[in-house]
């Protein structure tokens, strides 16, 4: 198998990866990046996290993206609520096609001879 080469590598994709490869997208639209996630979809902790009551503790306007705002009108919002908009997010903005799920990462090391990155298990 060949090895895949990527300028940026993401680690995660919860809100705060998904909001960094939206950026990326938009702002470096010729970097080739990945986001890897040891679970099965988007949403990081609050799609880790299912407890009955569940919610953001800050205001989804400010916690929400600014080129993707809060749709809802709830300001401290519940999980299920938070994950669907991190996975709307990713959607609309084409990111799901850069994840690579049920990757279980435990180091990764950069050669800077290279410039490249590799991962170890």
């Amino acid at each position: 198998m060949e090895p895949l080469h990527f300028d940026v590598l993401i680690i995660g994709a919860g809100l705060s990866g998904i909001g960094a490869a939206c950026h990326l997208s938009r702002e470096c639209p010729t970097k080739r990046f990945a986001i890897l996630d040891r679970r099965e979809q988007v949403g990081g902790t609050w799609d880790l996290f299912r407890y009955p009551g569940i919610r953001s503790d800050s205001d989804m306007f400010s916690f929400g993206f600014d080129f993707h705002p809060w749709p809802g009108l709830k300001v401290l919002a519940d999980g299920p609520s938070i994950q669907q908009y991190i996975s709307d997010t990713a959607e609309k903005y084409s990111i799901k096609e850069h994840i690579h799920f049920g990757i279980e990462l435990s180091k990764a090391n950069w050669d800077s001879e290279k410039n490249l990155g590799y991962r170890r298990n």
